[in-house]
C-alpha cells in the first residue's frame, strides 16, 4: 500500500565526506566506502535511514518512497526493502535463491525497472520488483 508524500532532496551521507574515493589513497575497501546513511525530506520533515554496515538507496520513480539496501557487504545485517516517503516500511524484498545465501549489494533503475543487484554462492542476479508492493517480477543473471 502506498502512502501519500513525496521524497524531496534525497542525498547520501558519506562515511568519509572529503575522502578521495577515485584514487583511494588509504586503500579502503568497498564496504568502508559505502555511505553511512541516506536522507531526504517529506512534507518539510527531515528523514533518514542510517546503518553502520553501510547503506545504498534510490528514490522511486514516482517520488513516493525509496528503495534501500542495508549492509550491502555484511551478510549479518544485509536486507533490501522499500520505504514510503514518510519513512514507514512499504515492503521487504525477498527472493529465495536457488543455491546458497542471497546478498543484496545495490539498487538502481535498469531499463526503467526498479532492480536490486544481489549475489548468490554461484552467480550474480538482478531482481526486478514492483515499486508499489516489493513483489519480485523478474529474476535474471547479471554480469
Amino acid at each position: 500500500m502506498t502512502k501519500s508524500g513525496s521524497v524531496i532532496d534525497f542525498h547520501v551521507v558519506d562515511r568519509f565526506p572529503s575522502y578521495d574515493k577515485v584514487n583511494n589513497p588509504s586503500r579502503r575497501t568497498v564496504a568502508e566506502l559505502t555511505p553511512l546513511a541516506i536522507a531526504w525530506r517529506d512534507g518539510g520533515m527531515q528523514k533518514h535511514i542510517q546503518s553502520a554496515a553501510g547503506i545504498c538507496g534510490v528514490p522511486l520513480a514516482d517520488g513516493s518512497g525509496i528503495a534501500v539496501v542495508e549492509g550491502p557487504y555484511d551478510s549479518g545485517v544485509n536486507k533490501a526493502y522499500l520505504v514510503n516517503a514518510d519513512g514507514s516500511l512499504r515492503a521487504e524484498v525477498v527472493w529465495a535463491a536457488s543455491t546458497g545465501q542471497l546478498m543484496f549489494y545495490d539498487v538502481l533503475y535498469m531499463g526503467g525497472r526498479l532492480t536490486f543487484l544481489a549475489a548468490t554462492s554461484d552467480r550474480d542476479v538482478q531482481i526486478c520488483v514492483n515499486e508499489s508492493d516489493g513483489a519480485v517480477q523478474k529474476v535474471g543473471e547479471f554480469r
